[in-house]
């Protein structure tokens, strides 16, 4: 019996995340699944305009509630200031109607949580905690749940790799190559261009090696508040070889992502698990990052790739240094990253995982995903219990 399951998100058509993740697992639900879009949709808003939609956004989202029968709700909020106290409203507006709902934590922003949600514990209650279950992406989230007196069940979840990006063949694509002629090798920085993912470290790290690897690429792919400045500074600084590739999306992004060798992700952001990380994974490059988030949950250092200090410069030029001398160690982590990312992120398992989630909180199990019993939507994927237990062992 298919349940009715709404999922309350941002337009699946604009930059982010939570944008990815559902367009990646969205086609694989084995429940009657429909959206519920909220906010600007991509456009410009004076702060009148943005208060009318949210009261309108506010009144819709009540509305089917009371209308259309919905067994459960999924909310996707992340712990910072703007997402937590707008969403706690639409967590509210769950427990009026009487409906049931489980809150999927995207990102956890550690100042806000300590200087302002730690002190309003009641509110969160109220609100949040009276979610019948919870997802995080990273243990650490988890716990703090638990700090907070959060009793019912919750679990530790993946974000997705969607098949578009397993099953590129860059040599049939359409897509122009993001690889120049004559580069040796390419590094990607691909997430939103700000100072805490970390971009003006990638540049000047990638800067100070050029005279050793003159041949090396760094692509930057990403918008945000950040991308004219660092355009400006590698203007400025005359360094060559860096090209910034925008918003990309699609067979455009698979087509960067499969171009490059190195993917570079020194975030010291509240991160949960970056799409893009894994997505990086899925194309068989070796990875730099740092340990934030839900990414020390499954990386595995000199395996996949490197750990970086965060906001360490002088750090991450030695880690790149390593793995651009070293061909046998960049070939080796690419081969095993590419393996791992199909035995654990496709979209037939993560929204088969969701699934099971979804079938535990209405039934009002307490119990973790049993993986023997995930329901797995196949599309022409066989998918056995086998596989799915030996997946979990290994997350």
């Amino acid at each position: 019996m298919k349940r009715k399951v709404l999922i309350h998100a941002p337009n699946l058509s604009t930059p982010g995340g939570k944008q990815t993740y559902y367009t990646a697992v969205k086609d694989h639900f084995r429940d009657e699944v429909s959206f519920f879009f909220y906010g600007a949709q991509g456009k410009k808003e004076s702060k009148f305009a943005t208060l009318a939609r949210m009261v309108k956004d506010y009144r819709r989202f009540y509305r089917r509630l009371k209308t259309e029968s919905f067994d459960l709700v999924l909310l996707n909020p992340s712990l910072n200031p703007k997402s937590f106290f707008r969403d706690s409203l639409f967590a509210l507006a769950c427990s009026m109607a009487g409906v049931k709902f489980v809150v999927f934590w995207r990102g956890w922003n550690w100042d806000f949580e300590k200087k302002v949600v730690s002190r309003i514990q009641p509110f969160f209650r109220r609100t949040f905690g009276r979610a019948d279950a919870m997802i995080s992406l990273a243990r650490e989230f988890e716990n703090r749940l638990r700090e907070y007196g959060y009793q019912k069940p919750t679990y530790l979840e993946t974000t997705v790799v969607d098949n578009f990006i397993f099953n590129f063949d860059a040599e049939s694509s359409d897509t122009r190559p993001t690889r120049p002629e004559g580069a040796e090798t390419v590094m990607l920085f691909l997430a939103r261009v700000e100072k805490v993912k970390g971009v003006y470290e990638c540049i000047d790290s990638f800067h100070h090696l050029q005279p050793k690897y003159p041949n090396t690429v760094l692509n930057i792919a990403g918008v945000g508040g950040e991308l004219e400045a660092a355009k400006q500074y590698v203007a400025e600084k005359g360094i060559k070889n860096v090209h910034f590739l925008g918003w990309i999306s699609g067979k455009p992004k698979a087509r960067a992502l499969h171009d490059a060798d190195i993917y570079l992700f020194p975030s010291y952001h509240g991160e949960g698990m970056p799409n893009s990380l894994l997505e990086a994974m899925a194309s068989g490059l070796s990875v730099i990052t740092t340990d934030v988030g839900g990414i020390k949950d499954f990386f595995q250092p000199e395996k996949m790739g490197l750990y970086v200090r965060p906001a360490d410069t002088a750090h991450l030029e030695m880690q790149m240094d390593r793995l651009l001398s070293s061909q046998d160690f960049l070939k080796k982590t690419s081969a095993y990253n590419a393996t791992y990312a199909r035995e654990h992120f496709t979209p037939e398992l993560v929204s088969g995982r969701l699934g099971q989630i979804f079938r535990n909180t209405i039934l009002g199990k307490n119990a973790e995903v049993s993986f023997n019993d995930v329901e797995v939507s196949n599309n022409g994927v066989n998918i056995t219990a086998e596989e799915m237990e030996t997946s979990a062992k290994r997350l």
